[in-house]
């Protein structure tokens, strides 16, 4: 293992672990935000995972957006697909639309660390280079740097249950 990634690894365990010790995720916050986003790019579309128990939650958002909403759907051979939410179709990321990733951390650069498997950085090679991706995480995981690698994607910006940052 490379140290950039016994690094990443070591920061990824950490993180995991305070997220478990998390005892409020601030979904009413994060909802906030994340359209307050949407406000302000005004996309057609907007994709964005379903959260696991330990991400900032997601699903209010999705419900309350007013907008075509596409979710990941994770493939055996560990690639992404994108399903709408509502019909369930099969469809594929296009010009203008709006992305929100799950993170573990971003650094102020726009680096993401994501949970190691390279899903979302697989998926977003193959879109459509003028999306805009924005990470969501909790405003302890903006961090200053985080180790990254090449294949790394950049994020736009940042949402937490405290503010909106934008980087790039």
């Amino acid at each position: 293992m490379s140290e950039i990634a016994e690094r990443k690894a070591q920061l990824r365990k950490e993180i995991l672990s305070n997220r478990r010790n998390r005892t409020d995720n601030h979904s009413d916050l994060f909802t906030e935000n994340l359209l307050k986003v949407v406000a302000e790019i005004a996309p057609k579309r907007v994709a964005i995972y379903q959260a696991y128990p330990s991400e900032p939650q997601t699903l209010d958002f999705i419900q309350s957006v007013g907008l075509p909403v596409l979710v990941p759907i994770t493939l055996d051979d560990e690639n992404l697909i994108w399903q709408d939410f509502s019909s369930h179709q099969e469809t594929q990321l296009i010009s203008g639309d709006l992305i929100f990733v799950p993170a573990l951390a971003v650094d102020k650069s726009g680096n993401r660390l994501g949970r190691g498997k390279a899903y979302f950085d697989r998926a977003l090679a193959k879109s459509p280079t003028d999306l805009r991706i924005y990470a969501v995480i909790f405003e302890a995981e903006f961090l200053d740097q985080i180790p990254s690698e090449s294949h790394d994607r950049k994020v736009h910006g940042v949402v937490s249950e405290v503010a909106i940052h934008k980087i790039n």
